[in-house]
């Protein structure tokens, strides 16, 4: 009987890293994000392409202050300012949308 639990649990914990896997695959093949992912995205941009904060808010055409403004209050944020963010990321466009939306 133990070996089966064991057997078990193996699988489960096999299954576990293959969804936490597909969820993190998911969560960069997003199409769009809301502006609450804002500073992850940058973060990760950065990371991915080895530059640095500074390089980014260069190719953004915006002052660093300008971006931790936007990363503390995503909301309050100029549109200017968003649209000069995301289009570091490539082809991106801003969009309103309801939050209870899927």
């Amino acid at each position: 009987m133990k070996s089966n639990i064991t057997e078990i649990k193996l699988r489960v914990n096999a299954l576990l890293k293959e969804l936490e896997r597909l969820e993190a695959s998911e969560l960069e093949n997003k199409e769009m994000f809301p502006l609450s992912e804002l500073k992850p995205r940058v973060t990760r941009y950065v990371k991915d392409n080895d530059i640095t904060i500074d390089t980014f808010c260069e190719l953004a055409m915006i002052s660093k202050t300008t971006l931790y403004a936007a990363f503390n209050s995503p909301g309050s944020t100029k549109r200017a300012t968003i649209e000069a963010i995301i289009s570091v990321f490539g082809s991106y466009r801003l969009y309103v949308g309801r939050v209870d939306a899927n």
